[in-house]
């Protein structure tokens, strides 16, 4: 495949969704979390991703249940986003909404509903200086609200499956630096992570699938790029042709106010009269004649 062959337009996941969408995987960073659960099988890993969650670039969202335990939520973050305690907030909101759902359970009913305990995870494959946790009610309200939601951050590159990600997303970033969007990027990425270690069993059985997954995020970029170029230019036409158009009906009612000051002069008209035709006391009608009369005297 070159970079000017078409790619399978069907696939819109990231790299993140694909990986996580294996519950093997999923299982593997529950582990990664919890060592200390030595008990827990692939049986009872849930996987509740809210699926309108929108992909941008190499992230996405991931939730799910182990037993009746946890709710995990990951979301993969390229750019450092501040708000990202409440957009968890708002994402947890809706776990919970849908989970009350498939287990038959109403926040209407008397008794209190069961809800698995949650824990929240941002997994940050950027390069800015974070902090190891966000907390809802310090970024917002400086420490004092009724509510909080504390978020623990990962993105440390190591051996966990997390890590592996973090380090898969950094050589793709490197390699982009080199080759742009060309699909060289791509294959590049792969090779130095099978080298490094990083997600070589995933990368293995889907390396094709990984460089159609790029190959689309770079056409996509492009498309995206032409559209906002477009939409640009089209803004400052629209807005040039507003001016236009603004100076013209300007233009229209001051020869409107000289017509009606010049019948008022020939008598006409009596300045009351003319002032009602343009909804203005005589005051102001009489004030906007003499400004335009001067300006046309210094014309």
């Amino acid at each position: 495949m070159t970079s000017q062959e078409t790619t399978n337009r069907r696939s819109k996941d990231s790299v993140f969704v694909k990986l996580f969408s294996d519950k093997s995987y999923v299982l593997q960073l529950y582990k990664d979390l919890h060592p200390e659960d030595k008990d827990v099988t692939i049986q009872d890993v849930n996987v509740r991703t809210l699926n309108s969650v929108v992909v941008n670039t190499l992230s996405n969202d991931l939730g799910f249940t182990v037993g009746d335990k946890f709710i995990i939520l990951v979301e993969a973050q390229s750019v450092w986003n501040n708000n990202i305690s409440l957009r968890m907030l708002f994402y947890y909101s809706e776990t919970c909404k849908r989970y009350l759902a498939e287990t038959k359970q109403s926040e209407h009913t008397e008794s209190l509903v069961k809800l698995p305990k949650p824990e929240f995870y941002v997994v940050y494959t950027g390069n800015k200086e974070v902090p190891d946790a966000v907390s809802f009610k310090d970024s917002f309200f400086g420490g004092d609200a009724p509510i909080d939601l504390e978020i623990k951050v990962l993105n440390k590159v190591d051996d966990k499956i997390c890590g592996q990600y973090i380090g898969f997303c950094k050589v793709y970033d490197e390699q982009r630096k080199k080759y742009g969007n060309d699909v060289k990027c791509a294959r590049e990425t792969i090779r130095i992570c099978l080298e490094k270690g990083y997600l070589v069993p995933f990368l293995q059985a889907h390396q094709q699938e990984v460089i159609t997954m790029l190959d689309e995020l770079f056409n996509e970029e492009a498309l995206r790029e032409a559209y906002d170029q477009a939409r640009e230019r089209e803004n400052l036409e629209r807005g040039r042709e507003e001016g236009r158009e603004e100076g013209r009906e300007q233009g229209r009612e001051e020869g409107v106010l000289l017509n009606l000051a010049d019948l008022v002069q020939d008598g006409l008209l009596s300045l009351t009269q003319a002032a009602h035709k343009v909804k203005m006391t005589e005051e102001e009608f009489e004030t906007k004649v003499k400004a335009l009369q001067s300006k046309l005297q210094l014309v």
